[in-house]
């Protein structure tokens, strides 16, 4: 800029070259040409001259000043000194800035930040959309186990509810039966003639004569003091079949054996009287496929009831008397 006002301040400054409207105002005063006095040219031109010059001093000094206050926003202090120069670092580093910023720069930087941004977005929705599915497995994965629990917890109360009643059910009949049992023994007491006899001297067929059987006729039955002999079919035990055995009704011995015939060589089973506990008339048909079910009464004991069918009606009563006469296990009215 000092270079620009010496040129300013050169020789063609100088000159005093004129203004246009200078030229017309000396024309519109009467002014002549370079053909005027001496005296009135050389005050207009000293006059016009020093004008010129404080103008061109106006123009510098202006320019002066704005490009130092352009310059300084680039200067830098050096141990106090200020310049006005840049640095060729600084100008260098203008240089990068500006490359920076030009448009192809900052069209790039932009198009990778979209790009950044959009693939950021498509994570988050990836993850967002899996959250979701999780948390939807989840939830179904709970109502699943909810629901088998409140299944099985209705399953199990209509389990509870069945025995409940089931049971209580059971409870009553057992009940009713011990109360039916209890009223049948104590109001149907046996005549004393039925009663289990213990007495040494007992008279087995006076008692059974006296009862009114006549042991004469009855050729199947073979009775004594005793002892009572017969046949009878018998029910098995395991399998249930029907087979014709030879009985014994011993007092002596106070034992009820039975044999595979009459010559009582084959033992097949013996019942203590101890193990006799009732003997009755085979009213309820319960004996399997009994071969003449009018004819069989039986004989319980402690761990079995034992079926038998007897030849005839008469002999059927006379082995009940007889029978029952050594049920011991009948304590209850023993005399």
């Amino acid at each position: 800029m000092a270079g620009l006002c010496e040129q300013s301040e050169g020789p063609q400054g100088a000159l005093g070259i004129a203004r246009p409207e200078d030229t017309e105002l000396g024309i519109r005063n009467g002014e002549s040409a370079p053909g005027s006095d001496a005296a009135l040219s050389g005050h207009s031109q000293q006059h016009i001259g020093e004008e010129h010059r404080t103008r061109l001093s106006d123009i510098g000094g202006r320019a002066s000043s704005q490009s130092n206050v352009y310059l300084d926003s680039f200067g830098y202090q050096d141990n106090g000194r200020a310049f006005d120069t840049m640095s060729m670092d600084s100008s260098d580093s203008m240089e990068t800035s500006i490359s920076a910023c030009s448009p192809d720069n900052v069209s790039s930087a932009s198009t990778s930040n979209v790009l950044k941004m959009e693939e950021m977005e498509r994570l988050l929705q990836e993850a967002q959309a899996e959250k979701h599915q999780l948390m939807d497995y989840r939830a179904r994965e709970i109502e699943s186990k909810s629901r088998a629990l409140e299944e099985e917890r209705r399953r199990r109360e209509e389990l509870e509810k069945r025995l409940q009643e089931e049971t209580t059910r059971r409870q009553k009949l057992i009940e009713r039966e011990v109360k039916l049992r209890e009223k049948q023994r104590v109001q149907s007491r046996p005549l004393t003639r039925y009663l289990p006899v213990r007495k040494d001297d007992f008279d087995l067929r006076g008692h059974i004569d006296s009862a009114g059987h006549n042991t004469e006729t009855c050729y199947h039955v073979s009775i004594t003091e005793k002892t009572c002999r017969g046949f009878l079919i018998k029910m098995g035990g395991k399998i249930k079949t029907w087979k014709k055995r030879w009985f014994v009704f011993d007092r002596n011995r106070r034992t009820l054996s039975y044999y595979a015939d009459k010559h009582e060589a084959k033992l097949k089973g013996v019942i203590y009287f101890q193990a006799i506990e009732e003997v009755y008339y085979d009213h309820l048909k319960s004996a399997h496929k009994s071969p003449n079910p009018s004819l069989t009464f039986s004989v319980k004991t402690h761990d079995r009831i034992y079926f038998l069918v007897a030849p005839s009606p008469e002999a059927m009563r006379i082995w009940m008397d007889v029978i029952v006469t050594g049920a011991e296990g009948y304590t209850q009215f023993m005399i």
